[in-house]
């Protein structure tokens, strides 16, 4: 859950998450222990990721005397690095399905790619531990999910499945770069 919170003590915005489970007790008694002074503040909760804010701007124009009013919308998220990460994987994975249904090859439910040669590798969470790949194919089914098949660079002999959710950001380009040539 997001919580927001107004400090007028100090003139600012601040934009927490916290457990989901919390109430309303709890959400004053965390911010009570994590210094926040409750004479100071007004908070909210907003089980959303995406908060709106619109920025007003009011003021006299100098030619006419009459007031102006500008309005700007905007979009206050969590910048935390976390996010940012989730956002390239997802631009990567949707980048990498659309190069597959353009340049692949349609099997039942999907597209697929078999790359030949000097494979692409990548860096994953292979058995939980990070280590380089070299992928041999990459699937997307109509539905979206994503079939990789890799073999550890240093331990070839063993193709297995590779999640995708566990290629580190950034590595899913050197996949979609090879598809197509």
């Amino acid at each position: 859950m997001k919580i927001i919170v107004m400090d007028s003590a100090n003139v600012r915005i601040e934009f927490l998450n916290v457990p989901d489970y919390m109430i309303e007790e709890d959400i004053e008694q965390f911010l009570a222990e994590h210094d926040y002074s409750l004479n100071n503040i007004s908070w909210m909760a907003a089980p959303i990721d995406f908060v709106p804010v619109q920025f007003h701007d009011f003021g006299i124009c100098q030619a006419n005397g009459e007031e102006i009013h500008v309005t700007r919308q905007a979009r206050l998220k969590d910048f935390s690095i976390y996010d940012s990460v989730k956002e390239v994987k997802n631009r990567e994975q949707e980048e990498l399905a659309a190069a597959l249904r353009l340049y692949g090859e349609k099997v039942d439910d999907g597209y697929e790619w078999h790359f030949e040669g000097e494979c692409p590798i990548v860096a994953a969470y292979d058995y939980d531990e990070p280590c380089d790949v070299v992928i041999l194919s990459v699937r997307v089914d109509k539905d979206g999910y994503f079939t990789i098949i890799g073999d550890e660079k240093n331990d070839r002999g063993n193709e297995h499945e590779i999640e995708i959710d566990e290629v580190f950001a950034g590595h899913l380009e050197y996949l979609t770069s090879e598809i197509g040539k």
